[in-house]
């Protein structure tokens, strides 16, 4: 999956995320947010391999599901009463929709991070907007940099001083900020010496729009055209309150459903597919 990703082409990839950014964010249904939650799920599995992000994500829905129960009191199938409020099934569902929702957002964005590199940032809108693409690219690479230099500082101090842990952190902390300053001046002189902001000035890539390119970005958009009618012909309007309105599962569901994990999974196919022997 990361590996079709890094290599599409940066309009196509992106292109990519944001329409799923965008079908997550539209969608309300149980079906087709827990269909989304499982492929991302499993796609942070596959390239992470770390089973504690599926107890992150748990915690995180349980969180928002006893949160939006306690403080919602809507809902006509009360389960029981504590503290004088009464916690019901709609408010508890309710609130795990929404988790679920929160859930889906982050794992998406943690696929754009590791995927979507500066140097893409730059190629896409560099030429266009040349200041923008460069201030973005210098911010989403300057928090991990100065994320990491923290942890570095932090573990040298403990382990190099015996101090309590409010006094490391505030000695890390003036610490940083004066590494950040510094680290901020040698990148000021090092572009102005390699001419930003003087005329116009062209930049090196190695990105080039192929064949598999096109059919990557034209699965694309068909897979985020059957969703987006999908949402607006069926699944646009869920309610939880006063009572959950749930019908049965038919055929067309199933065929959204199957479409909602496609427009996901598909670059995964497309890995398994570049790299499938049958000799083997």
């Amino acid at each position: 999956m990361k590996f079709v990703l890094s290599r599409m082409h940066p309009l196509a990839c992106l292109t990519y995320l944001t329409a799923v950014l965008i079908m997550i964010a539209l969608s309300r249904h149980p079906w087709i947010l827990g269909t989304q939650l499982i492929c991302l799920l499993g796609i942070d599995l596959f390239y992470g391999r770390k089973v504690r992000t599926l107890f992150l994500a748990a915690g995180m829905i349980l969180a928002a599901a006893i949160c939006n129960g306690w403080f919602v009191q809507r809902g006509m199938t009360v389960l029981f009463t504590a503290a004088g409020r009464q916690i019901s099934l709609e408010a508890l569902l309710y609130g795990a929709n929404a988790g679920i929702l929160l859930v889906n957002v982050c794992l998406l964005f943690s696929l754009l991070n590791r995927c979507f590199h500066k140097e893409h940032w730059v190629y896409l809108f560099g030429t266009v907007f040349p200041h923008l693409g460069v201030v973005f690219s210098m911010a989403l690479g300057l928090i991990p940099k100065y994320r990491r230099q923290a942890e570095d500082m932090m573990h040298a101090r403990k382990n190099l001083c015996e101090e309590s842990a409010i006094r490391r952190v505030l000695t890390v902390t003036s610490m940083e900020l004066t590494w950040v300053f510094e680290s901020s001046m040698d990148q000021l002189d090092s572009m102005n010496a390699r001419g930003y902001g003087v005329g116009s000035r062209s930049h090196f890539h190695l990105f080039h729009f192929g064949r598999k390119d096109g059919i990557y970005l034209t699965i694309v958009l068909l897979l985020f055209g059957v969703n987006l009618y999908g949402y607006w012909k069926f699944y646009s309007d869920f309610y939880f309150y006063p009572v959950i309105q749930w019908s049965g599962l038919e055929t067309i569901d199933m065929l959204f459903i199957a479409a909602a994990g496609l427009q996901i999974l598909f670059p995964a196919f497309f890995y398994f597919m570049e790299n499938f022997d049958p000799m083997k």
